[in-house]
């Protein structure tokens, strides 16, 4: 193997003209959420951050990328000035919040938790050991004090493999869980499947249905093969159905928020040019009642929004759309999972699922500051956080 070469992507230029080469390592990594690709990541960056505040770390071997680390630089100084709101919704922090944060050239792996973006790439092949190191090499370069990795999957491989390369390579590191996700693997065995969930949820579901299907013709439409052109009209459909719940009550439905509408659109439309869009419907007397938007790939379908119409509620629309979905993909062999996406809730862990641990990583490269920060979130972080959030446990 020749020797990895460190790329630092600095601009959102830079990272669409690699688009071929880091949606190649996404293809050959673990990751499975198509929003992790280039163009989506910079469609996240556009929308709820500055992309002048983007770079990325890449690591290139035998001539194709073998891992990559998106970033954002935040702070509280001048020259990068992110309002604690903003902080505080995107990042979650609350105690480390500007303009308490002690660094002005802190770095933040770009993500959250309705769309996902940013993730720590890699290859899996026999040389992610010496990519890992390359990639410690480049965090050092940049000269970056502190790294909040925020939504790393503690549990996957990469994260682990990536803490521990970081630790041995003198850094101080430390990864706290913030929630559960779940995730049903798909083993297409349905009647095995349905025998484990609960005695009340099984009844919950033949009794939703037979009611729903009282009032009407029920059918499931799962839509996988929308043109870009067509995709608009099917997202502002779901959007509709949001607006009429809490949350357009409530003005945070994507409707009533300015600008998200746009991006979801945009978001699914470039998912639809590449295959990777579904957007599933459930009807009844040919009126939709229920909705869910997902990005597929890799044989595993990512929950991104799901909504129902009110005026079907008392029916469970938006559990009986998973009861049909997940019927569906356990009789379809290219089916692997479906990922929950979001923290764990009731009405996820109703279905049984597999759970992973989302958390965040704190890095300090270089500097007493640095670690001391890194070790005071070790150990206060958890008092901190116990009992405001984190889902079914």
């Amino acid at each position: 193997m020749t020797q990895p070469r460190i790329i630092h992507i600095e601009s959102l230029d830079a990272l669409r003209a690699t688009a071929g080469a880091w949606d190649d390592l996404w293809r050959r990594g673990e990751a499975t959420l198509p929003s992790l690709r280039a163009e989506l990541l910079a469609q996240w960056v556009e929308q709820f951050s500055r992309p002048e505040d983007f770079s990325a770390i890449a690591v290139e071997a035998e001539g194709r990328l073998a891992a990559a680390l998106p970033l954002i630089r935040v702070g509280w100084d001048k020259r990068s000035a992110v309002p604690p709101r903003i902080f505080r919704r995107w990042w979650g922090c609350a105690s480390l919040d500007p303009p308490y944060f002690p660094f002005s050239r802190a770095a933040a792996i770009p993500c959250n938790e309705w769309s996902g973006s940013g993730d720590l790439l890699l290859e899996a092949d026999d040389a992610v050991d010496e990519a890992l190191r390359a990639l410690a090499v480049g965090i050092r370069e940049t000269g970056v004090p502190l790294l909040w990795l925020d939504e790393a999957t503690l549990d996957a491989a990469r994260w682990r493999q990536f803490q521990q390369t970081l630790s041995r390579g003198g850094m101080t590191v430390a990864g706290c869980r913030r929630w559960l996700v779940g995730r049903v693997e798909i083993d297409h065995d349905w009647p095995a499947y349905k025998a484990r969930w609960s005695r009340k949820h099984r009844q919950k579901m033949a009794q939703a249905a037979r009611r729903l299907g009282e009032r009407g013709n029920v059918r499931l439409d799962v839509r996988s093969r929308l043109a870009p052109h067509e995709v608009e009209t099917a997202m502002r459909q779901c959007f509709e159905i949001e607006d009429r719940g809490w949350k357009g009550e409530a003005g945070t439905s994507v409707l009533r928020t300015p600008g998200m509408a746009g991006f979801y659109v945009r978001q699914a439309e470039q998912a639809a040019r590449w295959g990777q869009l579904e957007i599933v419907t459930l009807h009844c007397g040919g009126r939709p009642a229920a909705f869910s938007y997902g990005l597929s790939a890799k044989g595993v379908f990512h929950s991104i929004k799901v909504g129902y119409d009110p005026e079907y509620a008392e029916y469970h629309p938006g559990q009986l759309l998973r009861y049909y979905l997940l019927e569906r993909f356990f009789a379809d062999p290219e089916r692997k999972a479906l990922d929950f996406q979001g923290p764990m809730t009731e009405a996820h862990a109703a279905w049984q699922p597999e759970r992973y641990a989302v958390g965040r990583v704190a890095v300090a490269p270089r500097g007493l500051a640095g670690r001391l920060a890194v070790l005071a979130y070790k150990h206060v972080w958890p008092w901190v956080r116990r009992g405001t959030r984190g889902g079914v446990e």
